[in-house]
């Protein structure tokens, strides 16, 4: 939203340092004690660009030991040295608070997102199978409907909504951990009631990362022209990495045909690489399209320990 700034002020520096001299007697130095975290922007496992330079991110927080953790934000873009501004937003859940919020979608041309479970079952996180619409209205977002995933699932990363001569497309991809495939599948989608068509898929192939704690693909978005972006990421399962990511034009969605066998998603023979991110963990990518400009990727971080960020990358040919 044009105009809308969050809170702002400039903290005084937290400490200072002092030269010691120690000519004779050898002396210790006392130890530092940091009281200011470099960032509190919690990981954005999910990413979705709302208006202007404002963008809607969910959190991968889990219950019961997260339970206080945000499950959404809203985030703007940097103007000066102050940096990315966000702030968490008031979700009134039907039932029980979010476990595992890996992804969000939005509903191209409408206020409304879908917030995306991973469906992950596990122990710890009893419940994580829903998707919930919701809008956003006034700087709120309000949790409209809630539908279970349609379809038996694993650990889900990577949603998106596209929209297909006058036909909405819900298309999602597991992150099957340690292999360079996955698949890509999608079903035609309803709004009020929320619904979904029949699922078809196509096997997605990584270029890399590879290896034992790679992820095909942990984010996806489509832009107005039917291009398909995801991200692949790897991740070593330590906290405090190192991670490794890449960014890939992977195909298109379209109107489909007799030629491509009524297939709506078609992938490239082998995806287009446009950003390779060393030491940091995508796990959200979002498409902004201002009115007449072309569009511009943004990625968004979980790299554990070290928190979460925003960056724009080049789509440059």
């Amino acid at each position: 939203m044009p105009g809308t700034r969050f809170g702002r002020g400039r903290a005084a520096p937290a400490l200072s340092f002092f030269l010691v001299a120690a000519i004779l007697v050898p002396t210790a130095l006392p130890a530092l004690e940091f009281g200011t975290r470099a960032s509190t922007m919690p990981d954005l496992s999910g990413l979705a660009w709302l208006e202007g330079d404002l963008f809607l991110a969910v959190h991968d927080a889990k219950t019961p030991g997260e339970a206080d953790l945000p499950r959404a934000s809203l985030l703007e873009l940097p103007e000066d040295l102050d940096g990315i501004r966000w702030q968490p937003l008031e979700l009134a859940f039907p039932g029980e608070k979010s476990n595992d919020f890996e992804s969000v979608a939005r509903i191209p041309g409408t206020p409304l997102v879908l917030l995306v479970e991973s469906t992950e079952e596990q122990e710890e996180k009893p419940f994580s199978r829903r998707i919930f619409l919701a809008e956003f209205a006034e700087m709120r977002l309000a949790i409209r409907e809630t539908v279970e995933w349609p379809v038996p699932t694993s650990n889900v990363e990577a949603t998106a909504v596209a929209a297909v001569a006058g036909r909405l497309l819900f298309l999602f991809a597991e992150r099957n951990g340690g292999s360079p495939n996955t698949e890509i599948r999608w079903a035609e989608m309803e709004l009020d009631p929320v619904r979904f068509g029949p699922f078809r898929g196509v096997t997605f192939t990584s270029p890399g990362p590879v290896g034992p704690g790679a992820r095909p693909v942990s984010a996806m978005d489509v832009d107005s022209r039917g291009n398909i972006y995801v991200a692949s990421a790897f991740d070593p399962g330590d906290d405090n990495g190192p991670f490794r990511s890449c960014v890939y034009r992977a195909g298109v969605v379209r109107v489909p045909g007799e030629a491509d066998s009524g297939k709506a998603v078609l992938l490239k023979e082998r995806a287009k690489k446009v950003a390779e991110l060393d030491g940091l963990k995508v796990e959200s990518v979002a498409l902004r399209q201002l009115p007449a400009a072309p569009a511009e990727l943004f990625v968004g971080m979980d790299d554990e320990n070290y928190g979460g960020t925003l960056r724009p990358v080049s789509l440059e040919e």
